[in-house]
């Protein structure tokens, strides 16, 4: 297993790459679409964007003539921990779902299950052209994880995922609150600013119910001591909510949030569902986003979330897969499909559209995990996250008159993805992982997913 370190040698900065004739989706605030126009990239960032530029020497050429360029997606939830219990916890709902199969199934990882499952749903990600994550992490095996992440050549918002209490949480997950601050403050250290940058690190509390206050004030801590973002889950279903108000007088976790300190803190929460009309106003005044995760919401029974109210309101929201074993796929157009007719029943037809769901996955969602500034438009000095998308799939096949944006939201899938660009980097070429070996991956995870199994003793259905 590879133990990568932001201690290690930085890459060298990616040579020239020229973006040749394809239609850009720039994503910018404007929307503006480009036909036949180059991109050039000079080491990580955008540096030209023409009808016509004149490579400089040795740049590299990629050809997307009748092709889609438009920003990587991002994924502003996402478990890629968990990638190893794919179909491991079906037909439960959010609290058994956790107590009777991913809390055993996350304590019985090793580092080499950890790195593996990390390497595997990273190459998934890549694949279907999702350029950035942020990821909640694992306990004990966080390390691994935040290895195989800075190695995989994502982008991401990574950190441990912080417990220290909760009913039905195994004691390897339960970890002394002061020990689970030191570890995550340590890693903190070495991990924010790994690989060139494209890695940043995150302040974990998996939910409400599992962290003591001790836990959240030492978080708040941090947060204010270090300048990391909070990223948790919260309102995800009313079973659990209202646990939380059993266990915190009455409150909700807005209100507990509140209490703690943490709405003062750069806040992002995962789900929302339950998230009440009467804390949108206060929310859109502070440094608050949301990460909606339609198809772990249906699979887990939790609901829908207000996204128009949330957008209208004013506040950041973000989409995401969520986890293997709560979706099945950590496929970013599925969720985005999934958002627009979700919100058609709540709300009606026409009132979530191509250009508004597309950037959930691009500049809503780089708002809403705070790196507006970097990634989420083709702007020149924004980073060099990039995807290009080939048109010549059946289900892409449109009259002209079609908006590209309702193009790809309605039609795109991670097999039209061909060429992916990281950080300047293209990681994916032509359909093929470049950094990645995914054949090994493969089979290593498959080794390791069924040693966690075997090592959780899950109790099966006679």
């Amino acid at each position: 297993m590879s133990q990568g370190s932001r201690d290690a040698p930085a890459a060298e900065p990616p040579g020239a790459l020229l973006v040749r004739g394809g239609t850009i989706l720039t994503l910018d605030p404007a929307a503006s679409v480009r036909s036949g126009w180059d991109l050039l990239v000079e080491g990580r960032r955008i540096t030209g964007l023409a009808a016509t530029i004149e490579p400089p020497p040795g740049a590299q050429i990629l050809d997307a003539r009748g092709c889609l360029v438009l920003p990587g997606l991002i994924q502003g939830h996402i478990h890629l921990g968990q990638t190893l219990f794919r179909g491991l916890a079906e037909e439960r709902r959010l609290l058994p779902w956790l107590r009777e199969r991913i809390w055993p199934l996350e304590a019985a990882h090793d580092e080499e299950s950890a790195y593996w499952s990390g390497l595997l749903g990273a190459a998934e990600c890549l694949l279907g052209g999702t350029t950035t994550v942020q990821d909640i992490g694992l306990g004990p095996e966080a390390g691994a994880l935040l290895a195989a992440i800075a190695e995989s050549g994502l982008r991401a918002l990574a950190g441990k995922c912080l417990m220290d209490t909760g009913d039905g949480l195994p004691p390897r997950l339960a970890e002394r609150t002061d020990d689970c601050l030191a570890e995550t403050a340590a890693l903190a250290e070495r991990w924010h600013g790994a690989a060139a940058g494209r890695v940043g690190y995150l302040l974990n509390p998996r939910f409400a119910l599992s962290c003591s206050p001790a836990l959240f004030a030492g978080i708040r801590e941090l947060a204010e001591s270090r300048g990391l973002p909070v990223h948790t889950h919260a309102l995800e279903q009313r079973e659990e909510t209202a646990a939380v108000r059993r266990a915190n007088q009455g409150r909700d976790e807005i209100e507990l949030f509140r209490d703690l300190g943490l709405l003062d803190q750069d806040l992002r929460i995962a789900h929302g569902v339950w998230l009440r009309p009467r804390h949108w106003p206060g929310l859109a005044r502070r440094r608050f986003s949301v990460v909606h995760c339609p198809g772990a919401n249906l699979k887990l029974g939790s609901g829908i979330a207000r996204v128009t109210g949330l957008l209208r309101a004013g506040i950041p929201v973000g989409i995401g897969a969520d986890g293997a074993p709560c979706n099945n796929r950590l496929d970013a157009w599925e969720e985005m499909r999934l958002a627009l007719r979700l919100q058609t029943l709540r709300a009606g037809p026409g009132s979530l559209g191509g250009l508004e769901t597309l950037r959930l996955a691009t500049s809503e969602g780089a708002r809403a995990i705070g790196l507006a500034d970097q990634i989420g438009t083709l702007e020149l000095g924004k980073r060099a996250d990039l995807i290009v998308v080939a048109l010549e799939r059946p289900e892409l096949v449109v009259a002209p008159g079609v908006d590209p944006h309702d193009r790809l939201v309605l039609g795109g899938s991670p097999a039209a993805v061909r060429d992916v660009v990281v950080d300047g980097e293209l990681q994916v070429s032509g359909g093929r992982l470049t950094r990645l070996d995914l054949e090994t991956i493969a089979r290593e995870a498959s080794r390791a997913a069924a040693a966690v199994e075997r090592r959780a003793a899950l109790s099966r259905p006679a």
